[in-house]
């Protein structure tokens, strides 16, 4: 009998109702955002169970099937420790920067991501190699289409083209140097997301109805049960338990992409919910 894939999401045993379990998503960059909201997608949990991902090789590759189904998500996902791990496309995520890697023998000047404490992961395609840091709430996802990242220290080199390159890429960039630099993912370089309360109100409600709680059961665990008892005729707690419903589910069915705007990146003005 085959093991069956875990189900991805903040904890396969989280309580909607335990704001403890979603604290961590407040200090979450976009990448992570963007990745609980379309692991609450049905359709994309289905074909995430049947994407096929070789385990890590000798060299840690993991390996995806070039017509890999999760494309049309615009990420790859792989199980890794039991964890659905996201590696955004860069068509969908301009924040990804795309490099070509050489050996170098300059340690000044390389990178080797073999010794870097958070190199997370690498998925190999037909599209090349991608390759995730993070410290668990800050992200940095690099796309070499030429060469090999993982051979020692390499010289990486990339291309800037066209505005959207030039406003999007200078960010990863500083991100870069500084983890090349000092090992850490900076939080100066992770503005904060203004809307992140909201956002867990959302996902909150949305987690909560699809376990079955009424809305009027969301507004007591989100607003309290004296508010919900005495307010909910009145119809402002119900107007509001809606608006957070209907937002998380456009996150879902879509407007998780709209996060990966690098114009919208640590901004609440561009992502409605």
């Amino acid at each position: 009998m085959s093991e069956e894939k875990p189900e991805p999401g903040i904890s396969p045993s989280a309580d909607w109702r335990e704001p403890v379990h979603y604290n961590p998503l407040l200090n979450s960059d976009r990448h992570c955002w963007a990745g609980e909201w379309l692991r609450r997608n049905p359709a994309f949990l289905a074909d995430l169970r049947e994407a096929r991902c070789s385990p890590p090789d000798q060299s840690g590759h993991i390996l995806c099937d070039q017509d890999c189904r999760l494309a049309r998500w615009g990420v790859r996902c792989c199980p890794i420790d039991g964890e659905a791990t996201f590696f955004w496309l860069p068509e969908c995520n301009p924040l990804v920067l795309a490099v070509e890697a050489e050996p170098h023998a300059d340690k000044s000047n390389a990178f080797d991501c073999r010794q870097c404490p958070l190199f997370r992961a690498v998925v190999r395609g037909a599209d090349g190699q991608h390759l995730l840091f993070s410290d668990g709430v800050r992200h940095l996802q690099l796309a070499v289409k030429e060469g090999d990242a993982l051979t020692g220290p390499v010289l990486l080199s990339c291309t800037l083209r066209g505005l959207t390159d030039f406003e999007s890429k200078p960010l990863t960039l500083q991100r870069l140097c500084r983890l090349a630099r000092r090992g850490r993912l900076l939080k100066c370089l992770y503005p904060p997301e203004r809307r992140a309360r909201r956002w867990v109100e959302m996902i909150r409600a949305w987690d909560g109805a699809t376990t079955g709680a009424s809305q009027r059961d969301i507004a007591a665990v989100l607003f309290g049960e004296r508010a919900a008892r005495e307010d909910w005729e009145a119809g402002f707690l119900r107007t509001r338990v809606q608006r957070l419903l209907f937002g998380a589910r456009a996150m879902v069915r879509g407007g998780y992409r709209r996060l990966l705007d690098p114009e919208g990146e640590g901004s609440s003005g561009r992502v409605k919910g």
